[in-house]
This record gives C-alpha cells, sequence and structure tokens, in this order.
C-alpha cells in the first residue's frame, strides 16, 4: 500500500468515529434536521475541510439512531417532497450533552498530545 492510500486510511478511520459526535453536537444545537442539510452543515462548520458522503451520514445516523440518541420521523416541507428529519430523543438528552463535552476535552488532551510530540 503507497503512503497516500495509507495515509487516507487513518484519517478517514479517525473520521469516522468523530462524525457520531459532530453530528450529535448539531442536532443537539441545531434541532431537527434532514441528511442533506446535516451533510452541508458540517462541510460549513469545517469550512470545507469535512466533506462526508450521504452513505457516511446515513450510516452514522443509523447507527445513533440503535443507540437510542436520536429519532427519525418524516414531515412535509413546503413546496417539497416529505423528508426524513432526525432529533435529539429527549430521554437521552442529557447523555448526549455529557458525550459532547467528553469529546470536547478528548479533542483538547489529543491537540496538545499532538502538537507536543510533533
Amino acid at each position: 500500500m503507497d503512503k497516500e492510500k495509507i495515509k487516507q486510511r487513518i484519517l478517514k478511520e479517525l473520521r469516522l468515529g468523530l462524525y457520531k459526535v459532530i453530528i450529535l453536537s448539531i442536532i443537539n444545537k441545531y434541532g431537527p434536521i434532514h441528511g442533506y442539510n446535516l451533510r452541508k452543515k458540517i462541510e460549513e462548520l469545517s469550512n470545507g475541510l469535512l466533506k462526508p458522503s450521504e452513505s457516511t451520514i446515513y450510516d452514522t445516523l443509523k447507527k445513533l439512531e440503535k443507540l437510542g440518541l436520536i429519532e427519525s420521523y418524516w414531515a412535509a416541507t413546503t413546496g417539497y417532497p416529505m423528508k426524513k428529519y432526525y432529533r435529539i430523543k429527549e430521554k437521552s438528552r442529557s447523555l448526549v450533552e455529557e458525550i459532547i463535552r467528553e469529546a470536547i476535552k478528548e479533542g483538547e488532551i489529543i491537540s496538545r498530545i499532538l502538537r507536543e510530540a510533533t
């Protein structure tokens, strides 16, 4: 395997874990959202540095729903067909907020270690 493929593989694996927390954070802050807007919000907030595929978004949403952290529902929007929206389950809100706080702490620790070790 060449260097570029190795680099891309490691970074992809890192992002896949982070997308769960990123998605939870966005839904927690902005409220119910459908997959396309969620993908665009990630791109916007990362200044275009993160561009998850549709399959990454929907696979991650399914995993979060299976864990019982979010729920989906269908809703009509003016002039558009029904869309599937995702929201934090009310009974899971405090757990989601705890996960976000812990992820922020761990991110800061990882950033510090990487800066110091480089």
